[in-house]
């Protein structure tokens, strides 16, 4: 019995240290990581396309790497990049020919598919759905740059996903006990999701409050409200969506690049699912502010 004991005493011990590892691993990407992220956001121009270039590319090899672990045949690599480039370079020059685009490149899955010989829809759909997860979300992060204002806009998305993530790892972890997916994402709680949910509503008030007082950007707080209670639940079905594929896939994390998050797609689940929220909005309020 004593040696059973040890054993999980010991086994507990390793948790917590790998835990602590992890989050020091978590805090110093973020030292280094979110300085960069407001550098090259706020720059803008072609620093703002190297940028999403990037992402759109870590996050496109992620998404397959991760899917190829599914389907048979498996997507080609370097044809899903040739179109998420081509998604990118559309949104960049003219976001309002991306739906024409998508649509021509469905026709090229499928007489791709056809010509391969394959018999079945797994891998045009698999494809699809890679190139409006990853791209063309990624490539609404230049949109902002249309719209008057536009950077007061375009941190939303980053005070929504920060605040959401924040709050229900932390409530989450107080109080929560009743899980809300289980079979896709364990550790989430409904506590959690209901702190991340309230507490990125409260920061969105606040964040208005502090470009109505230093940046003479006002919107009525209702608006801040609503939009932040309606975007931590698009974040965080986007951090499920993210869950789901690795759950099917059986992996832990997209990638290792970032250390102590994982991969791109693991540190920008939610904004993707943000971003075009943000945008909406964007639009329909910028003559008001």
């Amino acid at each position: 019995m004593d040696r059973s004991n040890r054993r999980q005493a010991i086994r507990r011990q390793a948790i917590r240290k790998q835990e602590n590892n992890s989050m020091k691993a978590r805090i110093w990407t973020a030292v280094i990581g979110v300085p960069l992220l407001v550098f090259f956001l706020y720059s803008g121009g072609i620093l703002l396309v190297i940028a999403v270039s990037f992402l759109t590319l870590a996050g496109i090899l992620e998404y397959s790497g991760a899917v190829n672990r599914l389907i048979r045949p498996k997507i080609n690599i370097v044809f899903i990049v040739v179109l998420a480039a081509v998604l990118i370079i559309t949104i960049k020059l003219d976001y309002y020919s991306v739906i024409s685009v998508l649509l021509i490149e469905f026709i090229a899955v499928a007489c791709y598919e056809i010509l391969s010989g394959s018999v079945g829809i797994q891998r045009v759909s698999a494809t699809l759905m890679g190139l409006v997860y990853v791209p063309v979300m990624f490539g609404h992060l230049f949109m902002f740059e249309t719209i008057n204002k536009g950077i007061f806009y375009l941190w939303m998305v980053f005070v929504i996903a920060f605040s959401t993530d924040t709050a229900a790892y932390f409530v989450g972890k107080a109080i929560g006990n009743r899980k809300i997916a289980p079979k896709i994402s364990p550790k989430k709680t409904i506590a959690g999701c209901v702190g991340g949910i309230v507490a990125a509503a409260l920061c969105m008030v606040l964040y208005g409050s502090i470009l109505g007082s230093y940046f003479k950007f006002v919107l009525p707080w209702y608006l801040y409200f609503a939009v932040g209670l309606l975007g931590s639940i698009a974040g965080q079905c986007g951090d499920f969506t993210a869950s789901m594929i690795k759950r099917k896939a059986k992996i832990k994390d997209f990638s290792h690049i970032l250390p102590g998050h994982g991969g791109i797609l693991d540190r920008f689940d939610s904004t993707l699912f943000i971003l075009p929220l943000i945008y909406i909005f964007a639009k329909f309020t910028i003559g008001i502010a």
